[in-house]
C-alpha cells in the first residue's frame, strides 16, 4: 500500500502475522522493535524491514508529513522458520544511492492496486529481488547467525514431516503419531525435536500452516470463507474465524479486503 500520512502519524505497538517492510520516501521518525523495545531513528530513503512476529511501533516526526510504502509478505520456510531472522536481515537499511527500493515499492503498490494478469508472480519476483539485493549489497548490516547453525542442520531432518503436513493439510485429523512416523522416531522424541526447531508444538505449527494457506486463498481466490475453512482443515467456520483473528489480528473478511492491524 502507498500511504500519505499527516504530521506525527503513529503505529501503536503491534505484532503482525506476516513480515513486512516500510520504505520511507519522505518524512522521518523513530521505530521501536522488540520487547523491551530498541529505538531506531529513520529518515527519508530508509528501509524498515520487520520480520514476522516482531513487536514494533512507529512515531513520525511531529513537524513532517510522510509518504510511505508498506508491503506485507511471507518469508518463511514451511510457514514456521522465519527466513529474515534465520539469515540475520537488518531492521533498518539506510538510504543508498542507486538502491532499488523506490522502483520496487512503486511497482508493488501498483500491481496490488490494479491486479493485472500475473500480478501475484510479479509481486513475488520483486520481493525476491529486493531480499537478494540486500544479501548482496548490504551484507555488513546482517546480524551474526552462527548461533543458529544447529537449527539449520536439524531442519532438513524434518523436511519429510513438513512436506507430509502440507500434502495433508485439508485433513482435520492429523496426529502426532502420523508425523513422528514420517521420520521413524517416537512421539516423545519427535515432540522434543519439533519444539527445538520451531519453538512451538506440532499442533501449533499445523494451525499456523492452516492459517497460512487460508491467507493465500483469501488473497488469490473468491472462495467463500466457509469453503476456505474446510479446505484448510478446520472443522467449522466459527472456529476458523476465531483462530484466524487470534493469529492474524483481523477477521478473514477484513484480511481479504487488505486490512491489517493498525496499518
Amino acid at each position: 500500500m502507498e500511504w500519505h500520512w499527516p504530521r506525527h502519524w503513529i503505529i501503536s505497538p503491534r505484532v503482525v502475522y506476516d513480515s513486512m517492510f516500510f520504505w520511507i520516501e519522505s518524512g522521518s521518525g523513530t521505530a521501536w522493535f522488540g520487547d523491551p523495545a530498541i529505538a531506531v531513528p529513520f529518515q527519508a530513503g530508509d528501509l524498515l524491514l520487520i520480520p514476522q512476529g516482531l513487536r514494533h511501533s512507529i512515531n513520525a516526526t511531529v513537524t513532517e508529513e510522510s509518504h510511505v510504502y508498506a508491503v506485507h509478505f511471507f518469508a518463511t520456510l514451511y510457514g514456521a522458520t522465519n527466513y529474515l531472522k534465520m539469515m540475520g536481515y537488518p531492521l533498518l537499511v539506510p538510504s543508498r544511492c542507486g538502491s532499488p527500493y523506490r522502483e520496487i515499492s512503486e511497482r508493488l503498490a501498483r500491481e496490488f492496486a490494479v491486479k493485472p494478469p500475473g500480478w501475484t508472480n510479479a509481486m513475488r519476483n520483486d520481493i525476491y529481488s529486493m531480499l537478494l539485493y540486500l544479501v548482496r549489497e548490504e551484507a555488513e548490516l546482517f546480524a551474526d547467525t552462527s548461533g543458529r547453525i544447529e537449527s539449520q542442520v536439524l531442519l532438513p531432518r524434518l523436511f519429510p514431516v513438513l512436506d507430509w503436513i502440507d500434502q495433508n493439510l485439508a485433513s482435520p485429523n492429523i496426529t502426532v503419531a502420523d508425523l513422528s512416523g514420517q521420520v521413524w522416531v517416537s512421539e516423545t522424541h519427535f515432540r522434543r525435536l519439533f519444539q527445538q526447531m520451531f519453538s512451538m508444538s506440532p499442533v501449533q505449527f499445523i494451525r499456523r500452516r492452516r492459517v497460512d494457506r487460508a491467507c493465500t486463498l483469501l488473497r488469490t481466490t473468491d472462495k467463500p470463507v466457509k469453503e476456505i475453512a474446510f479446505c484448510c482443515g478446520f472443522s467449522g467456520e466459527a472456529f476458523f474465524s476465531r483462530v484466524f483473528h487470534h493469529l492474524v489480528g483481523v477477521s478473514p473478511t477484513a484480511y481479504r479486503r487488505g486490512e491489517y492491524p493498525n496499518d
